[in-house]
């Protein structure tokens, strides 16, 4: 095993021992050392890769995102409602971990994955026909904002709507003027 996949399996472990110990009570109630012991790595490793939690969920949920990206059909570009399909799909996939970050507040974090991706597929122009207004200043944050609420608003509901007629209400809210 090479050293990137070393790392990425080592994330995955230590961010799933997370996952399992928010289970069973708040993040916040969560000890450095019960982690640790949960995902079988040193304390010491711990500190020379993460400063806190949220880094772990930080470097995790980007890593999922970008896992997303290469699952985007392969094409030059794509239809954001198709985009935002895909995004819901991925969504339902990781349905308890969505619930946990939710019920633990990280939902700073499921929004700066978001923009960091989306950002990305903005400036790599994988939007097709897509309005003007992607770069105007702030309709990142707007667009995201919106995007995470509906996420955590569909989660909280219990995934009553498809994935796809969430990409399409989106992007219909997206395209109005």
């Amino acid at each position: 095993m090479n050293p990137q996949e070393r790392k990425q399996q080592n994330l995955a472990t230590i961010y799933q021992a997370l996952l399992e110990l928010m289970m069973h009570k708040p993040m916040t109630a969560i000890s450095i050392t019960e982690l640790c012991h949960r995902a079988r790595v040193s304390r010491s490793y711990f500190y020379r890769h993460y400063q806190n939690f949220d880094q772990i969920i930080t470097a995790y949920q980007t890593q999922n995102m970008l896992s997303y990206l290469r699952r985007l059909p392969r094409v030059s570009q794509v239809e954001l409602a198709d985009l935002m399909t895909h995004y819901f799909k991925n969504t339902k996939l990781e349905a308890e971990t969505y619930q946990l970050l939710i019920k633990n507040g990280q939902l700073d974090i499921l929004l700066q994955t978001f923009q960091t991706v989306f950002q990305l597929l903005i400036k790599q122009d994988r939007i097709s026909g897509h309005s003007s207004r992607l770069n105007e200043p702030y309709y990142l944050e707007y667009f995201s904002g919106a995007v995470i609420n509906i996420t955590v608003n569909w989660v909280k509901r219990g995934f009553v709507e498809t994935p796809e007629y969430l990409g399409k209400m989106v992007t219909q809210f997206t395209l109005r003027q």
